[in-house]
């Protein structure tokens, strides 16, 4: 048996999501938000669209199954091994993770009934997957857009300056004097750093003064940081980041293969579980992540079981169409 769950994701937020660099490789010109391809315009060329990895989501759903199974081991003085936790949890497992001619069949049914959530979500090189989860994508090419900011100093509030001792005061205003030269500094650093970037990439040498200057700027750089201590990063620092807007619907699609009466309880877990903290992604302290959607469950045949519907912080609601018949 199949399950099949149609789904429909909401941007309430603006959705930032920063994915990991490839190594040896260089951030995308969205902050490394996941971009994709979707179709091509008149004259054939790619279209990128913004989208929801389909392992936010996983991720999300999984962590949410095994914390309440945790919660409930916990509370009855039993805590997880760390190492349940890694092949739960995380998807790590060390035993499993055999070559396939010495995988124990038996022992990995045995695994598989013990463990509803490695069942399902898999763990390792031994215990395959019966989840799929796609991607959540936009019904038409959308990009992120970038969102900005600063983190204010402290002189931003008058009356926190009047109580500062004078000791600290003065230790303040070098500070500020500190940040200002090192700002100024790194400034220069990125300016010639693309310089010589250009150079490069256009096959031309670099001139030894130019190479010279990147350097001793580098150096000097390097000491204002130091001479600030463990406070490296300025108070006025700029905060930017890419987001999909708020207001974007997203599609996707999660299939279960081999379903069982259980698979049903462990997705209704994690999707109450985002429904009642419907955040997804980055940045969730700037006013990001927040969603809201609905999943039509249905079974091999097509039929409607169930429609989950989940957002603002309330419990997911469950309306129930036809029998779930495993």
């Amino acid at each position: 048996m199949r399950l099949v769950i149609q789904g429909t994701i909401k941007t309430v937020g603006p959705l930032s999501i920063k994915m990991p660099v490839p190594e040896g490789g260089r951030e995308n010109e969205y902050g490394n938000f996941p971009m994709m391809t979707m179709g091509v315009d008149d004259e054939n060329k790619k279209l990128q669209t913004a989208y929801l990895p389909a392992s936010t989501l996983r991720g999300f759903l999984r962590r949410a199954v095994v914390l309440r199974d945790m919660r409930e081991a916990a509370s009855q003085g039993k805590p997880y091994k760390l190492p349940q936790v890694y092949a739960e949890m995380i998807g790590q497992d060390t035993q499993s993770e055999k070559e396939a001619e010495t995988i124990d069949l038996l022992a990995l049914r045995q695994t598989r009934e013990a463990s509803p959530v490695l069942d399902l979500f898999g763990s390792g090189l031994g215990i395959k997957s019966r989840l799929k989860v796609g991607n959540f994508v936009p019904d038409s090419p959308i990009l992120p857009d970038v969102f900005s900011g600063v983190r204010k100093d402290i002189d931003a509030t008058a009356e926190a300056l009047a109580l500062l001792g004078e000791a600290e005061l003065a230790d303040f205003v070098d500070r500020k004097d500190d940040t200002r030269r090192r700002v100024a500094q790194t400034a220069l650093v990125n300016q010639l750093a693309r310089q010589t970037r250009a150079l490069t990439k256009a096959g031309n040498p670099i001139p030894p003064d130019l190479e010279l200057a990147l350097t001793q700027a580098k150096e000097k750089e390097e000491a204002l940081k130091n001479r600030m201590g463990d406070m490296k990063n300025s108070s006025l620092l700029p905060v930017h980041y890419f987001a999909l807007a708020a207001g974007i619907t997203l599609g996707g699609r999660i299939v279960v293969e081999q379903a069982r009466e259980r698979d049903m309880a462990l997705l209704l877990c994690g999707l109450d579980a985002l429904s009642r903290c419907p955040v997804l992604g980055a940045n969730s302290a700037r006013g990001c992540g927040e969603i809201a959607g609905s999943f039509h469950l249905h079974d091999e045949a097509g039929v409607l079981l169930k429609i989950v519907t989940v957002g603002d912080y309330k419990p997911a609601q469950v309306a129930e169409f036809s029998q779930w018949i495993a």
